[in-house]
Formats: C-alpha cells, structure tokens, sequence
C-alpha cells in the first residue's frame, strides 16, 4: 500500500509540472518513456498510466501534440536501441542477472519469437506491457541485425505512441463537458486510479509467479 501511495503521489505530481509547465511536456514525457523502454529500468516506470492521463491533457487542449509526440517516440526509439546494445554486450549472460530471474520464461519466449517472426517481434513487442524492454533485449542477445532492428523499432514507437494516448485523447472529449474548474481535479483522479490499477496488476502477477 506505501508503494501505491507513493506511486500515486508521483503521478499526481508530474501531472500537475506538467499543466504548471506545459512547455516542458515534451521533454518529461520523452524522458519518462526513455526510462520506461530500458531493460531492468523499465520495470519500475510507471509510463503506461502516465501516457494514458497526457492523452487526456492532449484531448482538453492542455498541451501542444507535436513536440510531444516527437519527444515520446524519439524517447521509446532511444529506450530500445539501449535495450538491444545492452542485449549485445551481455549475451546469454544476461539471463543470469538477479533482475531477470523471474522473467526467463519471459525472455526464452520472446527469442523463439524473434527467431520465427524477425522484425515483426519488434514492433509486436511494443504492446507487451510490463515486459516489452526485454523484447530488444532479446533482439541484441541474438544479434539480430542492427539495420533491421532499428527500422522495426522505429515503426513500433510510431505506432505505439499514438495508440497509448488515445483511449486518454478521446476520453478528455467527453470530459470537456465537465463545468470550468473540474478538468484538472478528474484529470489528476483518473491518472491516480490508473496508477493504483497498474500496482494491483502488477501485484496479482507476482503472486501468480511467486
């Protein structure tokens, strides 16, 4: 439950730097997805509820969609390419990692995949939630090729950003209906409730594991 508050309370807060300091958006949010998208580091970034509650900033006319959307792709691009370098220099010896012992499973299969589907695990693997920096990480293990990497990585975060902020952009359409004063307020609440969701999951998931 402490780990919940806190989550919570971190989310509260970058929502509200980011309606205080709009011009920011761009780059926190592409920071945050940088951090989400790297192996090991992934695991403890909460950019999924993040991404949703920016889509609804985006919808009520909060932030300005370009430089944001540049900054979000250029940051999962940057996540990923991380990810596959670190795959490479590690090797095998990644599984090996404390970090990674729940997880082999997770890896072994996304291997298996890269090797049937190739680039397509890429950009698939985007959408894997939780584990998706383990994807690339996979990738450089296997030492797929950098140039078929890279193109498949940069379609995957084209793609995957906008898909993220949608459900949030089109939810804040229906929500600009609200009275003047009460956008921020459910915008804050919805980006907590989505938080404490994330935690839950991730808690039912490791007791499932465990």
């Amino acid at each position: 439950m402490i780990q919940a508050d806190a989550a919570g309370g971190f989310q509260g807060g970058l929502t509200s730097l980011l309606q205080d300091h709009p011009e920011q958006a761009g780059l926190v949010i592409g920071l945050l997805v940088f951090a989400e998208s790297l192996a090991f580091v992934g695991f403890f970034v909460p950019s999924t509820p993040m991404l949703l509650a920016i889509g609804a900033m985006l919808g009520a006319g909060l932030l300005e969609p370009g430089p944001l959307l540049l900054y979000a792709i250029l940051g999962a691009v940057l996540g990923d390419a991380v990810s596959y370098e670190l795959g490479r220099w590690m090797g095998p010896s990644a599984l090996r990692h404390r970090m990674l012992k729940r997880r082999r499973r997770a890896i072994a299969r996304a291997r298996l995949f890269i090797r049937k589907a190739g680039m397509l695990t890429m950009v698939i693997g985007r959408f894997t939630g939780p584990i998706r920096s383990l994807v690339p990480l996979a990738a450089g293990m296997l030492k797929m090729r950098r140039t078929q990497f890279q193109i498949a990585n940069l379609i995957g975060a084209v793609l995957w950003i906008p898909v993220m902020l949608a459900p949030g952009y089109l939810a804040a359409q229906g929500l600009s209906l609200l009275p003047e004063g009460m956008l921020e307020p459910v915008l804050a609440g919805l980006a907590i409730a989505a938080m404490g969701l994330l935690f839950w999951k991730w808690r039912k998931r490791r007791a499932t594991s465990g």
